[in-house]
């Protein structure tokens, strides 16, 4: 591989770290941040389609008023400020640290939905930002995954054969959208997930990352 390339939301951090925020303010902390997540991925599928992008900032805003007003809940300004800034300190799994000390040393790539600044204050939070040596966001194309263009973004930046890319996430609609652009995509399945079926699958499937190096060394 001439490059790694890394999700970050579920693939390197744990989104459901927000429960442990959400159980001092809301019930059912558990269910309200599955329903935030699906809400926030729904609008950037939305926004790309419409083309009217906002940046993933304001997309978990407007996603968390949303699940709000929905569930009939309200929150002081204090409370959904705890639960916004909760998405800059998430969590990375457990196994993150030890796996990217296993894995070779070529280019490190982040490639995310999030802002530039969501994504500099949580890796700086985390204590990552020095595993990676670039750090891109969709804010610079300004349509979000899994639009080609993204992909698009991590190939002008490190140049090459797009199958010298390995490309890994837990998402499957990033594992369909940069196997059909053409990187070489590990699937990081931890949850035992089942892929959508669009005749799209990717080169290997893993329950950790720790399962990443062998396969790419």
């Amino acid at each position: 591989m001439k490059a790694l390339v890394f999700d970050v939301y579920g693939t390197l951090f744990d989104v459901s770290s927000l429960v442990e925020v959400c159980r001092d303010l809301l019930p059912q902390p558990e269910a309200f941040v599955a329903s935030w997540r699906a809400k926030q991925l729904d609008y950037t599928f939305w926004r790309s389609l419409i083309g009217r992008y906002a940046d993933f900032w304001q997309v978990t805003e407007e996603a968390l008023s949303y699940v709000l007003k929905r569930e009939g809940l309200s929150l002081s300004p204090g409370g959904r400020r705890r639960l916004l800034e909760a998405w800059l300190h998430l969590q990375p799994f457990p196994e993150v640290r030890t796996a990217l000390a296993s894995l070779p040393h070529c280019k490190r790539v982040v490639l995310s939905n999030g802002s530039p600044m969501m994504l500099s204050t949580l890796l700086t939070s985390a204590g990552l930002q020095k595993e990676f040596d670039t750090v891109l966001s969709v804010d610079t194309v300004r349509i979000y995954k899994p639009a080609p263009r993204v992909y698009e973004l991590a190939l002008q930046h490190i140049g090459g054969a797009r199958e010298e890319i390995g490309f890994l996430s837990a998402n499957g609609f990033d594992v369909v959208g940069a196997k059909t652009f053409g990187f070489t995509v590990y699937w990081v399945n931890r949850s035992g997930a089942v892929l959508d079926d669009l005749g799209v699958a990717p080169d290997a499937t893993v329950r950790s990352l720790e399962e990443v190096a062998p396969l790419v060394q």
